[in-house]
């Protein structure tokens, strides 16, 4: 019965420690994605900052402040993540106070009796006589004992009750930490809601100043199009093209089978073209921000980035076309095996048809607008035709 409930109790402390691993755990990934979302918070403030000197500010202003909303909600979801989670530990924390309050008071009337019973058995005379009175060696060895014995464990249960009070002060300690951490969240949540509403404000009033211009909207929804088209027809040509040179994937030498299996492997690990910057555009289609009933289709994403942003290859390969898009400036298709990156809305472009390209190689600056003070990387990804959603191949997306 004994070795029974000693492995119950030590299969009890084996969860308990395993819970509070996953629970520290829990706690480092919220507060990693939080800091994301801070940071990118700081980009959309500086990308907002830059659209804001322009008194010309179009889709791109809204789209940075829509992004902003969507970080803020995003970062009050993960508060209250957090929030929760404290929750869960201060409920867990009052608990195990409460158990170890318990424990002090029982140790403590147990060592009271002890001492009790020590002095009502003081006199050495009584513990000799009683030592002596035995019937035989074997028991007066055993009453000997005996009185070690318990001298030991009295010893024993007052420092059982040093560490017990040790423990107590401690985990109250904790408790009270954990509070004010939640005060300081509960805090932090509050201010966001109060920027949340700041931003939907502002959302409002972009919304309103640009369907005044909605005959302008519609002008740059062709013109998009008309772009986005191009390009497709660029990835086509190419596709085409290379199919006729029998240099389609069914017969890639083995450094491109190589390249396009180190591509594929690295499926949500990919870097970013830019050190820095926010989708704006998702991919997919989507509802027109600003004219109702307007579906707009997007085959890659956009990216707001800084002002002299530099795009870079997000993986070894060969650069298989540089174009001119009327409208989106320069545009680079680089091969990696089977797959293929697009780059668009580039200019100071750094390289030319032919060249190898490793990974995190410099091609080009994104485009600056000076009437708009704003930056966007147009970005697709292709295995051959099939175009695939650049956010399931990216890091941190």
């Amino acid at each position: 019965m004994k070795n029974s409930t000693k492995k119950l109790t030590l299969l009890f402390l084996l969860i308990t420690l395993c819970l509070g691993v996953v629970r520290s755990q829990t706690k480092e990934e919220l507060q990693k994605r939080k800091q994301k979302t801070e940071e990118e918070l700081q980009l959309t403030n500086q990308l907002l900052n830059q659209t804001e000197k322009s008194r010309s500010a179009g889709l791109n202003k809204l789209l940075i402040i829509k992004k902003r909303i969507s970080l803020r909600e995003q970062l009050i979801n993960e508060i209250s993540q957090q929030i929760n989670l404290l929750d869960q530990q201060i409920n867990q924390k009052t608990e195990h106070i409460k158990t170890l309050e318990n424990d002090l008071k029982q140790l403590k009337a147990e060592y009271a009796r002890m001492i009790y019973f020590a002095y009502k058995n003081a006199n050495n005379h009584d513990r000799l006589m009683f030592i002596l009175a035995a019937e035989d060696f074997n028991q007066a060895y055993r009453r000997m004992k005996y009185f070690q014995q318990y001298a030991k464990y009295r010893e024993k249960q007052a420092r059982k009750i040093v560490v017990t009070q040790k423990n107590l002060l401690y985990e109250t300690e904790q408790l009270k930490e954990q509070r004010n951490e939640k005060i300081n969240l509960l805090s932090n949540k509050e201010r966001e809601r109060e920027h949340l509403n700041s931003e939907r404000y502002k959302e409002s009033a972009e919304i309103t100043r640009l369907r005044r211009k909605a005959a302008q909207l519609q002008k740059k929804i062709e013109e998009k199009q008309r772009i986005m088209k191009q390009l497709e027809n660029a990835i086509a040509e190419l596709i085409t093209r290379e199919a006729k040179d029998n240099k389609t994937f069914k017969t890639l030498t083995a450094n491109e089978e190589l390249i396009s299996q180190g591509f594929k492997s690295e499926k949500g690990n990919l870097n970013w073209p830019i050190d820095k910057g926010v989708v704006l555009r998702e991919f997919g289609e989507h509802p027109h921000p600003v004219i109702k009933g307007v579906k707009v289709k997007n085959e890659g994403i956009d990216i707001g980035a800084t002002q002299d942003a530099k795009v870079k290859s997000i993986f070894d390969g060969e650069v298989k076309k540089v174009i001119a898009v009327p409208g989106a400036n320069m545009a680079v298709i680089v091969r990696h095996g089977h797959y293929l990156t697009l780059y668009s809305n580039l200019v100071n472009v750094r390289v030319k048809t032919g060249d190898k390209v490793t990974k995190g190689f410099y091609i080009g600056d994104v485009y600056y607008t000076k009437e708009e003070q704003s930056a966007v990387l147009h970005m697709r990804i292709y295995e051959e035709t099939n175009v695939l959603n650049p956010k399931n191949w990216l890091t941190g997306m």
